[in-house]
């Protein structure tokens, strides 16, 4: 592994016009870094990283020519590269000379990040990447993920860090599963009763998503990655999908209560607006909140003092 005093984390070594605005996840050697890198004004110019034990996934949003050197063998690439992922060893020379706009959605995963993500193993280990690296391949997952992720950047104070983390994590699973080598023999543990109740705690107790992966496996006592593999077989779904449906119980409860607007309801249980809580509600309950709310209540909408039974106080769009 290469033994590095930097990290390409800000990915400031490349000299794009504007500074990419990264996410940071997590905390020291496995911290995760997510932004959007690119440049719309032309090429700029050559660049390379230092040497790293991590890896960037980078999902290209946008054709581009470039040219590219690992150890100083120049990489082949396909004239359309939009829509396909390249992965990138920082433990190698990589040089890059960008020749005209692009735009990039990068993962910086360290190796310690790949580790926790392994598959629950008797002594076992990642190994490697079986990865021709900076070569672009067609990966329908990345490009899925790099879909749920692409609007978080936009308006990041709308999503919670329990939903990032979920991403990452699943990313990280991923790669390890689609291009690791690691061993073969594994187990399928589930919580421990003590565990899965103090994890619902926490969740339940942070229905705003401020609470990280992290911090879930680290009370189990787990890594990140067995964690994750383990309350699913638990729960029988992920942590972000258990606290989306917590949000929508504690939603049902102030709705029956009637004495709030759904829009202080979306907020009282988490989520960004009411538009928010509306789509999620419909998508899980198969119903508008507003239409639950009149067939469990009788009511169509709180009403503030003053306000007569033929004008609503809620927004149109619920």
């Amino acid at each position: 592994m290469a033994a590095a005093n930097q990290t390409n984390l800000r990915m400031r070594y490349v000299p794009t016009p504007e500074e990419p605005e990264v996410l940071v996840l997590g905390s020291g050697s496995g911290m995760v870094g997510v932004a959007r890198v690119r440049c719309m004004t032309g090429g700029v110019g050559h660049f390379s990283p230092v040497p790293e034990d991590a890896f960037l996934v980078s999902h290209h949003l946008s054709n581009f020519h470039s040219d590219i050197w690992v150890d100083g063998r120049r990489v082949e690439k396909p004239a359309n590269i939009a829509g396909l992922t390249t992965i990138h060893d920082y433990r190698r020379k990589i040089d890059c000379r960008m020749h005209t706009a692009f735009d990039t959605l990068t993962f910086h995963l360290p190796w310690t990040a790949l580790e926790s993500a392994c598959p629950d193993l008797h002594g076992g280990r990642l190994e490697d990447l079986s990865i021709t690296p900076s070569s672009p391949v067609d990966d329908p997952t990345v490009r899925a993920l790099a879909s749920a992720v692409l609007p978080t950047l936009e308006y990041p104070e709308r999503i919670s860090l329990l939903y990032i983390d979920h991403l990452c994590s699943a990313l990280a699973t991923h790669i390890v599963t689609a291009y690791g080598r690691v061993s073969t023999v594994r187990t399928a543990g589930t919580l421990a009763p003590w565990q899965e109740k103090r994890v619902k705690e926490m969740i339940a107790a942070n229905l705003d998503g401020e609470i990280r992966l992290a911090d879930l496996a680290a009370e189990c006592r787990l890594s990140v990655g067995h964690f994750v593999r383990a309350f699913r077989r638990t729960a029988n779904t992920t942590p972000y999908q258990w606290l989306l449906h917590r949000r929508i119980d504690h939603a049902k409860t102030l709705m029956r209560d009637g004495s709030q607007t759904l829009a202080d309801v979306a907020l009282a249980c988490g989520f960004a607006d009411q538009s928010h809580f509306t789509r999620t509600f419909s998508r899980l309950v198969g119903i508008s909140p507003r239409s639950w709310r009149r067939r469990n209540t009788g009511a169509d909408a709180v009403l503030p003092a003053g306000a007569s039974r033929g004008t609503s106080a809620e927004f149109p769009c619920a």
